[in-house]
């Protein structure tokens, strides 16, 4: 605990600064909508007409009149209001006062009404349905992967394997631009997609029939950079850091007439160590005895990932558009285990050593084609894509082993080849009807392939002999077609939304070696509904209601296992059952002048839930296997603020509190675990002189109850800073991450025959130099900035 109020009380001090330029620029003007009446806390951005970057922002007062006041500069702003039409004005005045006048925003189909709040501007807006994260206004994103973009939210965690939680759930469903892709698809997928790739990150946390259904706990969804700006811009981004992390990244957009060309590509190079030890004890009738391991691992790895696509406008109701993306890595790999091997009276009986050389290779490409229909009713809106990814993993380990209980050194190796294909065809239409309703259709259908080749050896007299056990393919295939209906309406300050989405399921698996396929084909219908309520421009309530479906996946199904540490391995159970849920949620808006504040309790019901529980086995190996053994309810009460202390202050803080109950019966015994655990993120963001900014932000996971033990406690700082140099045309920043080195993972599982404990440090603290250059993206004439342009001031 006191790890965590030195963490509190730095990020407390404020930094002994003063600002020492005067604000001189004041700007002034009044929003309406088309019938002249005011526009109340719309949206009003101020950006720097050099680079685009973004300096200020407030909402509109009661009577949508505004101020903004900023340094000596040339900048032009955009006014946006949920339900309206978005204008940006160019700002021909540098000094003084800068009246933009009436500024008039038509109207638009808007479906549930929901209510926008961006006092913290420069990193997070918090609508009432979701929120949304600015991944490049977060310091500590600076050259980072996505798992670490990611586990700098507030109410996301992730853990020493770099699997993803949301609001303490694993069973979460992490899309791309809206959609399952190869670049998120596992952990490791994520680790491979960098920063500068993303734009910014949604979190749904109850989300509606519109989207799939997959997802216990809610969708995760990345959202990547794809510029429209007219000509040629872009950016390009250096980094380098230590422990040796070094990488090379550049975003380009070129828009000409009917089309817009988009494409990105970063080539990464990463090493990072990894330490762990576990304490381990096995006593039943028949066996006895202990060890203590000790692990560290060396991993090095090179990355590469491209896209590229363009945009084709073929006339003002048509567009087509294509993306083709490619991924690459090579990784070399050290693992080295010693294990001291003790009686239970905890007497030295000998020691092992168990070496692993690993190396993996790997190769993705993904394509899309997609066609947007606009009607001559406004908001009537026709999407059709399809979208498919082959994504092929190799990986190669040469183990060896020696003892003091033997002369001779043991050698072993495996081999897994994985190739998944996946093809997704989705079509929705959006009809507009009233003033404020819509109606939304659509339909999909996914089909998913998984192979894995696993191969296993072992040196015996001279000879390789492969045990036909560990020596077999395994088939994964699953179909998903979906269709849904939803409709949405808003009558004063009351909005209304239901939905429901039809699902059939085919899941097929097999492992070759016994022939036949298991099957299992399910249909499930899964409703939404939403009541949202304006109390007042500064409240607003929500109640929302949805159920999901979480179904194994290829790796929790796959009977293989991995064979660097051979006392202790995950296996899979081909046997295994979706799991259901039903979430209900009512969230509270609250609006300050400053700030804002989404408080939200949530409660979910889970039935066949996924638990991995562990067994001694009778060839002296620990197995963790998942299995369908119990029934969860879950409450929750998050929230989530910002405010702004200052003009150069501002706090962003997400608290997440809940207790879950799971109980059922696992090898005829009853059990049931009362679980509460809360997590935190809070950081401070500080605007200095000289356009420096500084951040500092503090995470905190309380320790967790599961059916067989607990996890303990994992808390960690960072620190970033930025500098606009070069005219603003360029930045350059520091960061570090896991400032205190205190980021580790540390769990105890307890049963009748096994007791251990065990802690795990992926990475030290790290730190990184990055430095991003951005050409020609100013607009070159203010006056006719694309179609959007309102006018001067």
């Amino acid at each position: 605990m006191k790890s965590i109020y030195t963490i509190v009380s730095l990020m407390c001090i404020s930094p002994l600064v003063s600002l020492a330029q005067s604000e001189s620029l004041r700007i002034t003007g009044k929003v309406f909508d088309e019938t002249k009446a005011p526009a109340s806390y719309a949206d009003i951005r101020l950006y720097r007409s050099s680079d685009s970057s973004f300096v200020s922002g407030v909402p509109s007062a009661e009577d949508g009149s505004f101020e903004i006041k900023a340094e000596n500069g040339k900048y032009y702003a955009t006014v946006s209001l949920f339900g309206l039409s978005s204008k940006i004005i160019s700002i021909s005045k540098q000094t003084g006062e800068a009246d933009l006048g009436s500024v008039y925003l038509k109207a638009t189909a808007v479906g549930l009404k929901e209510v926008t709040v961006t006092a913290d501007q420069n990193q997070m807006s918090l609508k009432i349905d979701k929120r949304v994260f600015n991944v490049a206004a977060d310091l500590n994103n600076q050259g980072a992967n996505a798992t670490e973009v990611l586990q700098n939210i507030p109410s996301i965690t992730v853990d020493a394997e770099g699997n993803v939680s949301l609001r303490g759930s694993q069973n979460v469903r992490i899309l791309i631009d809206g959609k399952l892709s190869g670049f998120a698809s596992s952990a490791d997928a994520l680790q491979q997609l960098q920063s500068d790739m993303i734009d910014k990150i949604e979190v749904i946390t109850n989300a509606s029939a519109r989207y799939d259904a997959q997802g216990e706990s809610g969708i995760i969804n990345i959202i990547l950079k794809k510029n429209q700006k007219a000509g040629f811009n872009g950016s390009v981004t250096l980094r380098t850091g230590y422990y040796p992390d070094h990488g090379v990244g550049i975003n380009a957009n070129y828009r000409t007439g009917k089309f817009n060309f988009f494409g990105s590509y970063t080539l990464s190079r990463r090493e990072h160590p990894g330490t762990s030890y576990t304490d381990q004890r096995v006593q039943n009738a028949d066996t006895g005895f202990a060890y203590h391991q000790d692990y560290r691992h060396e991993r090095k790895k090179w990355g590469n990932n491209g896209s590229f696509g363009f945009d084709y406008m073929i006339n003002d109701k048509n567009t087509l558009s294509v993306t083709a993306s490619v991924r690459s890595g090579l990784g070399n790999n050290v693992y080295y285990r010693t294990y001291e091997n003790y009686d239970l009276n905890n007497t030295l009986l000998s020691t092992d050593q168990r070496d692993e050389a690993n190396r993996e290779m790997e190769d993705l490409f993904e394509g899309s084609i997609a066609y947007t229909r606009k009607f001559n009713k406004p908001g009537m809106e026709w999407k059709t894509e399809l979208k498919g990814f082959r994504d092929q993993d190799y990986e190669r380990s040469n183990y060896t082993e020696t003892s003091t209980r033997y002369a001779q050194t043991e050698l072993e190796y495996s081999k897994t080849y994985v190739t998944e294909q996946n093809l997704l065809l989705q079509s929705d239409l959006t009809i507009p009807f009233a003033k404020d309703g819509k109606v939304e259709l659509g339909g999909r259908s996914q089909n998913r392939y998984f192979l894995n080749e696993f191969r296993f050896g072992e040196m015996n007299a001279g000879n390789w002999e492969t045990p036909q056990a560990f020596n077999d393919d395994f088939d994964y295939v699953e179909k998903v077609h979906a269709g849904y209906v939803m409709a949405s309406n808003t009558f004063g300050k009351l909005g209304m939304q239901a939905g429901l989405r039809g699902e059939y399921s085919d899941i097929r698996t097999r492992q070759q070696s016994q022939g036949q396929w298991n099957k299992k084909e399910y249909m499930n219908w899964f409703p939404s509904a939403a009541i949202s309520y304006q109390y007042s421009k500064q409240k607003t309530f929500q109640l929302s209601y949805s159920r999901r479906i979480n179904r194994p996946g290829q790796w929790d199904l796959m009977p293989f296992m991995k064979f660097g540490d051979n006392r202790e391995m995950r296996v899979g159970n081909p046997n295994l059952n979706p799991e259901y849920t039903d979430a209900l949620e009512f969230s509270f808006m609250q609006n300050w002048d400053k700030g804002s504040l989404l408080s939200s309790v949530y409660y979910r019901k889970t039935t066949d839930k996924i638990e991995r529980m562990a067994s001694y086995g009778s060839d002296g190996i620990i197995y963790r296997i998942p299995l369908n053994v119990a029934d969860r309810n879950a409450y929750g009460l998050e929230l989530n603020g910002n405010y702004t202390l200052s003009s150069w202050a501002r706090v962003t803080s997400g608290f997440n509190f809940f207790k879950e109950v799971v109980f059922g019966t696992y090898q005829n015994q009853h059990f049931e675990v009362n679980n509460f655990s809360w997590t935190n993120r809070t950081s401070f963001n500080f605007t200095l002189p000289q356009r420096w900014r500084i951040q500092v932000s503090g995470n905190y996971e309380a320790p967790k109850v599961n059916p067989q033990g607990r996890s303990l406690a994992v808390y960690f700082a960072d620190f970033g800073m930025t500098k606009d140099i070069l005219r603003s045309k360029a930045t350059i920043g520091l960061n570090v991450n896991d400032v205190f080195n205190t980021r580790k993972w540390r769990s105890i599982t307890e049963t009748a025959e096994i007791y251990s404990e065990s802690m795990f440090q992926w990475r030290p603290r790290s730190i990184r130099l990055v430095f991003n250059y951005r050409f020609n993206q100013q607009p070159k004439d203010h006056s006719k900035m694309d179609d959007m342009m309102d006018g001067e001031a």
